[in-house]
């Protein structure tokens, strides 16, 4: 196994504004800007012509997928929600069913095939664990046998035929066999153990080249791993707890990396330029 390079990038903010927990930066190529959310403050944000825009709504708002021409899936602490245009009032498609009062939706994305998934977490420790779940027809969220008390690193390779997901806590990646045309999915098994490296796995992407790009939350950095599960590049940032990579923009090789405030600075937003390039993220199609 080679030793992971040290790979130094030139971050700057993509936006100056301060957040509390910034999560989820995705790539809209259907309008061509970057839109995330900031969790705690149940935000919704956007950039585009140079502008900040914000949607709020009064809980948590753990992720965000597209939808069609316009409009987005939300997945926040009571369920999930349609949001038909930017300026619509959101329309529940699913409740969440909790079994702790400190469970709520936390990562999840579009998958190729147009479903969407996204997982829970439950910060309270106590009881039972987050886990992912699958949005079916007819409304219904499928519980997937894929647990953590954070659920997180949700991203499909290239082919759309790999599931990865992140249990945080225990600092694993996994693996699962998926299909785009059924969203039938296999057994997961372990991809990386990323105990060796300073913090815990959150959210992540995939490249072009089946890169597995994952913030590392507590640890100022991303690491990328090949499709073995090596780690090839360590990417400090400027920020002590990154919590999301993304890879997009015009060119496709932006890198967009969000982060959390800690005790002695707040939440950004950071970008930087990269020699790999995106996939377009799938739009959600199965409501």
């Amino acid at each position: 196994m080679k030793e992971a390079r040290q790979l130094a990038l030139d971050f700057e903010p993509l936006v100056e504004h301060d957040f509390t927990l910034a999560e989820c930066p995705r790539w809209d190529w259907r309008h061509q800007f970057w839109f995330w959310v900031d969790i705690a403050n149940g935000e919704l944000w956007r950039y585009h012509d140079n502008q900040l825009a914000v949607r709020r709504w009064d809980e948590p708002l753990g992720c965000v997928a597209m939808w069609q021409e316009e409009g987005y899936v939300l997945a926040t602490k009571s369920g999930v929600y349609l949001l038909t245009d930017w300026n619509a009032d959101r329309q529940l498609v699913a409740p969440l069913v909790k079994t702790h009062p400190r469970i709520r939706f936390n990562d999840g994305r579009a998958a190729p095939g147009g479903h969407f998934i996204a997982g829970t977490r439950n910060g309270a420790k106590v009881g039972d664990k987050g886990q992912f779940y699958q949005l079916a027809g007819e409304d219904q969220l499928a519980a997937m046998p894929m647990y953590a008390w954070t659920c997180n690193g949700l991203a499909f390779s290239p082919c759309g035929k790999i599931l990865y997901w992140a249990d945080t806590g225990s600092r694993v990646i996994y693996r699962a066999d998926y299909d785009p045309a059924t969203s039938a999915y296999g057994e997961s098994e372990v991809f990386a153990d990323l105990s060796a490296f300073e913090g815990r796995p959150d959210g992540a992407c995939v490249d072009s080249l089946g890169g597995y790009w994952v913030a590392m939350y507590a640890g100022k950095s991303v690491l990328r791993l090949n499709a073995e599960g090596e780690v090839t590049h360590v990417i400090p940032v400027p920020a002590d707890n990154p919590t999301m990579v993304a890879l997009g923009g015009e060119q496709g090789n932006q890198l967009v990396v969000t982060s959390a405030a800690s005790g002695s600075a707040a939440g950004v937003v950071l970008t930087a330029s990269v020699e790999w390039q995106g996939i377009e993220e799938p739009l959600v199609t199965v409501i």
